[in-house]
Formats: structure tokens, C-alpha cells, sequence
């Protein structure tokens, strides 16, 4: 199989799961409904960009602008049902929590009302055929060009990125580690979705991309937490919670700032230079 054809597979085999996932979270929009939701918008959306890097056109600038704004209509979603989760296990050591722990339940029982009209918005017929435009452009474009080359490019660009946020790190705003996650997560995407494409990984290099992404994450979801519990209790939350999650957020941030040179291994650093696993 071609180049072009593989990534037209990868293109249709993404949007597929990504309509079983809708289908699920239109049946019940729980926490794992939600989550795997997310992840099938954002795996479609990377190999949406890196199409969009090799060939601009419309119909994939559309099928972007439609995809976020679904991926951000269940942000405030995923929030709440994350700090659910948080507070259930900690209710026993900290009761105080009680209060925002019913706030959170009514918060997402209206959320969840909300999303058939999330959904709605995304006219699966009308994605469709912006797909299949941009199929049939992929073919007329590259036919059987060789394009792994031009795949790589797009990788080493996006990897310089990170590269970029990885040095304006600052430990006291966590919001630049965030900026550095929203950049290593299209990496991993992009990585799964053309590695057909790619020279072989490393076996472990999914599951270590994976894990330094999950530190970043658990640091965003501790400072979203943070801030929901001020603003709940009007900038005044129970020494006992505050204590508790500010010392949280600190050893997060802490194991993340000692592993964060670990984004070093994952790609070359130039595109003239060995991967890291290679020496």
C-alpha cells in the first residue's frame, strides 16, 4: 500500500472509533464515556493537523475548527467528573469536602443535560463529507508519491514546539507545563497515527511518552482543582483542604520538575541528528 493510501486508512480507521465514541457518549455521557470521547477527538485532530501541515485545504481547516470546538465543549465536563473522582476517595480524611463534593454532583448532572446539545452541534453527516473531500484531495495530490520524508518534517516541527514551551518552564506558573502538555500530547497523536510511516520506536516509548504526559496531567487537574476549591468557598477553603492540596500540588510539581528532561528522549533533537535512542 502507498504512502497516501496509508494515511487515508489511518484517516478512515480514526474516524470510525471516533463515531463509536460519540455514539457511546450520546447513550450516556459518564466519566470513561467522556474520557475516551476526548481522547478519539484528539488522536482524529493530529493526524487532521499533520494532513493540514502536508496539503492545506478547507475541507480539513473545517474538520478542525469543528473537532475543537467539540473537544473544548466537554472541558468543563471532564473537569467536574475528575474532581469527583478526586474527592471520593478522600471524603473519609477530609468531610469538609462534602459541601463541594454536592456543588460538583449538580454541577455535572446540569453538564451532562448539556451534552445532546454539544453533539448536535457536530453534524456527523456534514464531517462526513468534509472527509471524504479530503480523501479524495490526498489521492489527487500525492497518488503514490513517497511522503515519509515529508511526514517526518512534520513530526520534527512539531517536536521543536515542545522543545520551545520545555524551556520556558517555570515551576512557579504551571500553566507553562500545561502549554508544554497540550504540545507533547499532539506529538504522541501524530506519532500513533503515521507510524506507518515512522522508523520503528522503541517498544517502551508509547508507554513513556504516555507517562510523562500523565505527570503534566495530574499537575493541570491538581491547579483546576485548586481553584475550583477557592472559588467554592469564597477564596476561603478549610485550612485543613487547603493544606492538604497545596502540599499535593507541590510534590506533584516536584516529581515533574526532577523527570522533566525526559521529553529529551522522545524525538531527535534536529532533523540531521540521531534519535536519542540510537546512540
Amino acid at each position: 500500500m502507498h504512502d497516501c493510501k496509508l494515511l487515508t486508512h489511518a484517516l478512515d480507521s480514526l474516524w470510525e472509533k471516533y463515531q463509536k465514541r460519540l455514539a457511546d457518549c450520546q447513550h450516556a455521557a459518564g466519566e470513561e464515556a467522556v474520557h475516551k470521547l476526548r481522547i478519539g477527538t484528539r488522536r482524529l485532530l493530529s493526524l487532521i493537523e499533520l494532513l493540514q501541515a502536508l496539503t492545506p485545504q478547507p475541507a480539513l481547516r473545517k474538520l478542525r475548527k469543528a473537532l475543537k470546538a467539540q473537544l473544548d465543549g466537554f472541558d468543563q465536563l471532564r473537569d467536574t467528573q475528575v474532581m469527583l473522582l478526586e474527592i471520593s476517595g478522600a471524603l473519609d480524611a477530609l468531610p469538609e469536602l462534602a459541601p463541594f463534593q454536592r456543588h460538583l454532583r449538580l454541577t455535572e448532572q446540569r453538564l451532562v443535560a448539556q451534552t445532546p446539545l454539544i453533539i448536535e452541534t457536530i453534524r456527523s453527516k456534514t464531517l462526513h463529507r468534509l472527509l471524504e473531500k479530503t480523501r479524495k484531495h490526498l489521492l489527487a495530490e500525492f497518488g503514490k508519491s513517497e511522503l515519509k520524508q515529508r511526514v517526518m518534517s512534520v513530526i520534527d516541527n512539531t517536536y521543536q514546539t515542545a522543545l520551545e514551551r520545555y524551556q520556558a518552564i517555570d515551576s512557579s506558573q504551571p500553566a507553562t507545563i500545561h502549554r508544554l502538555r497540550i504540545a507533547v500530547k499532539k506529538l504522541r497523536y501524530m506519532l500513533a497515527s503515521a507510524q506507518m510511516l515512522l522508523p520503528a520506536l522503541p517498544e517502551n516509548h508509547p508507554r513513556q511518552l504516555q507517562d510523562y504526559l500523565t505527570l503534566m496531567g495530574e499537575i493541570q487537574n491538581s491547579r483546576v482543582f485548586l481553584s475550583s476549591l477557592t472559588s467554592f468557598f469564597a477564596d476561603q477553603p478549610p485550612a485543613s483542604v487547603q493544606t492538604h492540596y497545596q502540599q499535593r500540588h507541590r510534590a506533584l510539581l516536584d516529581v515533574y520538575m526532577n523527570r522533566r528532561a525526559e521529553l529529551l528522549r522522545f524525538w531527535r533533537s534536529e532533523p540531521n541528528q540521531a534519535f536519542p535512542w540510537e546512540f
